[in-house]
């Protein structure tokens, strides 16, 4: 579930209950993240951050890096960041977002994944940079943020059959309505946690749509 904070976006309520987790999804109240660092920073200052995260350049393909403490600004040529000891995020309109923790292990992660992103395993991907510096997949919580709803992201039908291809048939994740296709890239990211050793009971998976809400 998403729980409102200040006015200014939401967290996870699994996350929160963690109570060791600092993390949040931005609303449109507090600015443009993907334009000004400013409204990053604020942002990031409301929730509890000292520092601005680390972003990703986000190009709509499935590479994770690894960055620490030193690390500042946009990394390049990468949809998702991990880390021990830095803030990461990510910034997203319609795509998913995904964030990760260890909070054992002191290992977190922020992925973005359009509909290339998720064909290419980019969550699954971030689980497995999780686990190379020191995370366990059975002590992963994963929250999934406010992305384009499958009621209202429709689809040419050869996006659909990469789907299916990817994933296999699965009427949660593919549907037609009146003869329009329609994705949950939501589940499909679902799915891959689930497959990649997260456990079902530590995934926050509210439904939300950034279009028609």
């Amino acid at each position: 579930m998403l729980q409102k904070i200040n006015g200014i976006g939401f967290q996870s309520t699994l996350l929160r209950e963690l109570g060791t987790v600092i993390h949040g999804f931005s609303n449109r109240s507090a600015g443009d993240m993907e334009h000004s660092g400013e409204h990053r920073y604020s942002f990031a200052r409301k929730l509890g951050f000292k520092i601005s995260p680390v972003l990703p350049e986000q190009v709509h393909d499935n590479r994770i890096q690894t960055v620490d403490r030193q690390s500042v600004g946009i990394v390049s040529g990468v949809d998702g960041l991990v880390s021990r000891d830095a803030p990461v995020a990510v910034v997203a309109a319609d795509c998913v977002s995904v964030l990760l923790v260890d909070p054992v292990g002191h290992v977190c992660g922020a992925v973005h994944a359009g509909w290339k992103g998720t064909l290419g395993g980019v969550v699954g991907n971030a689980v497995q940079e999780m686990v190379r510096i020191g995370a366990i997949k059975r002590r992963i919580y994963a929250a999934i943020g406010p992305h384009i709803g499958a009621c209202c992201y429709d689809v040419p039908e050869e996006r659909m059959r990469a789907f299916t291809t990817r994933f296999g048939r699965d009427e949660k994740m593919a549907f037609s309505v009146g003869g329009i296709w329609h994705l949950d890239i939501g589940w499909a990211n679902y799915r891959q946690l689930v497959d990649g050793g997260v456990p079902a009971g530590y995934i926050d998976a509210p439904p939300t749509c950034t279009s028609c809400q």
